[in-house]
């Protein structure tokens, strides 16, 4: 199982016992199907970044789960069904790996050779000629 968070938004004309009822049916979509809900957060209500179906407001919720790919696409099949969410994402939590870090493996260079003052060679002149 992979870790996984869930957001969606909630349309705001729903009463907050039909809204706990939601949450607890998504919440049991993932229970159900032998998943574990780490997280429910409901972020409570915001504005929108845009109008989404005439609304300017929405119930943001957001879930930390550790899930199997069958019970992400299960959620995903009854939220598009169902009309009071207008918006879902399901994004997968990567491990958190360590960063490689080289060590610097160019090998250093040799100092240079103290520059010495070389008198300036003067090119030949060049004889302008006339021709008529």
């Amino acid at each position: 199982m992979r870790k996984y968070e869930v957001m969606y938004i909630v349309r705001p004309d729903v009463e907050e016992a039909a809204r706990k009822e939601l949450i607890t049916f998504t919440t049991d979509i993932f229970t159900k199907m032998d998943s574990k809900v780490l997280e429910v957060k409901e972020m409570g209500m915001r504005n929108l970044a845009y109008e989404i179906k005439d609304f300017t407001k929405g119930f943001y919720v957001l879930l930390n789960v550790e899930a199997t790919s069958e019970a992400c696409d299960e959620f995903d099949r009854l939220v598009k069904i169902n009309e009071k969410v207008m918006r879902h994402i399901v994004v997968r939590i990567d491990e958190v790996k360590q960063p490689v870090i080289k060590p610097n493996t160019r090998p250093k260079r040799e100092p240079r050779p103290a520059k010495t003052e070389k008198p300036a060679e003067t090119a030949p002149a060049v004889e302008a000629t006339e021709e008529a």
